[in-house]
Order: C-alpha cells, then sequence, then structure tokens
C-alpha cells in the first residue's frame, strides 16, 4: 500500500475538499516528477473519482496548485461540476488568498502593493521572471500580477534582518509571491530557485530546506455558503522562527 504523507483534511462536502498540504508533496504529475502526488492520494483514498469524466484525466479534482515546497490550504473538486464551478471562482478572483512568507531585509513601508508582469524566463524554461517592461517576451507571454503586502513582524539573525509577511494575491500567476520578492528584494527565505546570495547564506545557517511559504488563509463562497479556513504554520516553520530574534 502507498504511503502518503500526513494529509490534513479541514472540510468537506459532497462537492469539494479542503485540505492542509504538507511541504513536499506535489501536486499533479509532470515532467521529471515521478514521485506519488496529490493527484495519487486523491483517487487512493476516493477511488470513485477516477471514473469520472474530469475535463484533464491526469489532474482530477486539481482546482489549483501550490508548489511542491509550498504548505498549506487547497482545495480540490469531488466531481467535474465542482472542478468548473470553483475554477470559475477563481478566474473571476472570488477566492481569497492568504499567505505567510519569511523574507530577507526589512522593509521602509508596514504594508504596500507590488504590481509587474510575470513571463517564462528567456532561458530557464522553468523560471519566472518579474518585471514592470518587457521588451524581449511575445504579446500573450506576460501577465500582470499583483499582490499585497503586510509586514507583521521583523526579526535579526546573525545581524541580518528578516520579515514575517503577509501576502495577499490579487492575481494568481505561477510562483508568484517568490518572483515578485525576490524581484523587489526580498527573496523568500529558503527558496531554491528566487534567491540572492544573502537568503541563501541564511537559509543554510537557518538549516531550512524548503521556502518558508505557507498558504494561511482561504476564503470563498460555494452553493450561498460562505467557507473560510485557517491553516496555522507547520511545525518546521514555527522552529525556524524560535530559532531568530523578534525586533518588534
Amino acid at each position: 500500500m502507498t504511503q502518503f504523507p500526513k494529509i490534513n483534511i479541514i472540510f468537506e462536502n459532497h462537492n469539494l475538499i479542503v485540505i492542509d498540504k504538507p511541504a513536499g508533496l506535489v501536486v499533479h504529475p509532470g515532467a521529471g516528477e515521478h514521485a506519488e502526488t496529490l493527484v495519487d492520494w486523491l483517487v487512493t483514498k476516493y477511488p470513485e473519482i477516477k471514473k469520472l469524466n474530469w475535463p484533464d484525466i491526469s489532474r482530477p479534482g486539481i482546482v489549483h496548485r501550490l508548489d511542491k515546497d509550498t504548505s498549506g490550504l487547497m482545495i480540490l473538486a469531488k466531481n467535474p461540476e465542482a472542478l468548473k464551478k470553483l475554477q470559475s471562482l477563481f478566474r473571476l478572483h472570488r477566492v481569497h488568498k492568504t499567505y505567510l512568507a519569511l523574507v530577507s531585509g526589512r522593509f521602509e513601508k508596514p504594508a504596500g502593493e507590488i504590481k509587474s508582469l510575470i513571463g517564462r524566463h528567456p532561458k530557464a524554461r522553468r523560471k519566472q521572471v518579474s518585471r514592470s517592461i518587457f521588451f524581449d517576451f511575445e504579446p500573450g507571454k506576460k501577465r500582470e500580477a499583483q499582490t499585497q503586502y503586510q509586514v507583521l513582524k521583523e526579526y535579526s539573525y546573525l545581524g541580518q534582518f528578516l520579515s514575517l509577511v503577509e501576502a495577499t494575491l490579487e492575481t494568481g500567476r505561477t510562483h508568484q509571491i517568490r518572483v515578485q520578492f525576490k524581484a523587489i528584494g526580498h527573496p523568500v527565505i529558503g527558496d531554491p530557485i528566487y534567491n540572492t546570495k544573502l537568503s541563501r547564506n541564511l537559509s543554510k545557517k537557518l538549516k531550512l530546506n524548503r521556502q518558508f511559504l505557507h498558504a494561511h488563509k482561504l476564503s470563498f463562497s460555494y452553493a450561498d455558503q460562505k467557507l473560510n479556513f485557517v491553516s496555522n504554520i507547520p511545525p518546521e516553520l514555527e522552529k525556524i522562527l524560535s530559532k531568530i530574534y523578534n525586533t518588534t
């Protein structure tokens, strides 16, 4: 029998499931990924789901995704009709998602907004780039991205400042938080792709082997029911916060 990491089911009805995804779990099969995925967990736990007429048979129930090493709240559909409705809510920006991230440096203001264009990196195809202007991308190859943020706490570690921020997505682009915070000089600690020499050194010294990014809050309405969920920071990230000095 396949052994999956512990996945907490936060909410469930006959149409959808809200789970707390652990870091290290891939959402669906993809190029270069051969480990067990969240899709495998879903069809193992609910075998009847696999028999339904999904638009993409390789991704049954997958409404949206989190990166492999991002933890937190996710919505899964239990039937194709629910999938269609939930994906429509995402397209209409009626699903509100808030993340917690530990990033390098201090912010000049306690709250702000990041607006940029995000497109695929011209050389590293699995990587995204955030810029205010794209000269080297074809029309349609870049998309607007917007993130609201608020600084919750400031920390100090080995003479360097770090900030715990709450980031709310106004759009849902690939790697949006990771690439945008790197672009403004505040990379997410532990991020193996969007980093700087300073953030890499801090991650190494903190012994953090995943990005400090957690899908903390999720709210939406479905079938006239308002649904709100909160997921606390997982123990491995709480351990990191206990190592650093709170300056606020």
